[in-house]
């Protein structure tokens, strides 16, 4: 089985909400099964579509579960492994996780470590939209589709303070290296403030969020980084973690596996492309 896979940047007026587009097609004989696939905890949320309505399945508590054509992923903590077969074709859409409240309307808490069918919304324009991709195999028009919504939705988005929404590009910016401590005095706002604001509206702590950032940028690294070149001291300090175990432990806990495996695992992590086309 051929698998290509490749990022694309939204316009300029979806990049405060649009991380990037993604495409991947699997390209394989009638019934054969792809290798499995791992989406690592990147701190993103989506909305991915099958568009050929294949069938993939997600890999649930020891089961193998069908996922559904079109479907919003909120934030997650934990490596999700699924699988397709023959031929196939999915894109998505990486978001900032505050983006799903902004332009989706969806509540990302009751989402975080989870996804959703887009038809459990009553929202017609998310389902036509899910409905105008289906059939459909070109990058180019899959993302023209998508920002049709996303800018339509856009308009619609109000300006107001949350510390959440602060708090999160804050912590992006920082690429995770930061501390609570320190966020608060950013924001002039207590520690049980930032906690409940995150809570309501993500699902999960700040604390956790920065966790998942900053092994992100750690993982982003590996990825543009040669393999001979690689120092798992360097990366630990450059980083912000308190030593090179401590980096080892938070990447074994978000991929499953030590940094040295990854290495030699890499196709199936599929997410972080190093050449992001523009749109």
């Amino acid at each position: 089985m051929i698998i290509t896979y490749q990022e694309y940047k939204p316009s300029a007026l979806l990049q405060p909400y649009v991380e990037n587009y993604w495409f991947q097609i699997f390209d394989g004989g009638a019934g054969e099964e792809s290798p499995l696939q791992k989406c690592l905890p990147l701190g993103m949320a989506q909305v991915i579509i099958h568009t050929h309505q294949q069938e993939c399945r997600v890999l649930l508590e020891g089961e193998w579960q069908k996922l559904p054509d079109a479907f919003f992923v909120g934030i997650y903590k934990d490596v999700v492994t699924w699988k397709t077969q023959g031929y196939s074709v999915c894109f998505g859409m990486n978001l900032k996780p505050e983006s799903l409240i902004h332009l989706f309307k969806v509540p990302a808490a009751a989402l975080f470590n989870d996804y959703t069918d887009v038809s459990n919304f009553l929202n017609a324009r998310i389902n036509t939209m899910a409905g105008q991709m289906y059939g459909k195999e070109e990058p180019a028009d899959l993302m023209k589709i998508a920002e049709t919504y996303l800018l339509n939705a856009l308009k619609n988005v109000q300006a107001e303070r949350s510390y959440m929404s602060e708090a999160a590009k804050i912590i992006r910016q920082a690429k995770g290296n930061i501390s609570i401590e320190k966020l608060c005095k950013n924001l002039y706002v207590s520690e049980r403030q930032l906690q409940r604001s995150f809570k309501d509206a993500l699902g999960t702590s700040p604390k956790t969020y920065t966790r998942i950032i900053r092994f992100r940028n750690a993982y982003a690294h590996i990825q543009r980084v040669k393999e001979e070149k690689l120092s798992w001291a360097s990366i630990s300090y450059d980083y912000g973690y308190s030593d090179q175990a401590h980096f080892i432990r938070d990447f074994k806990e978000f991929t499953g596996v030590i940094p040295s495996l990854m290495i030699g695992d890499g196709r199936q992590f599929y997410q972080l492309s190093t050449n992001v086309l523009a749109y």
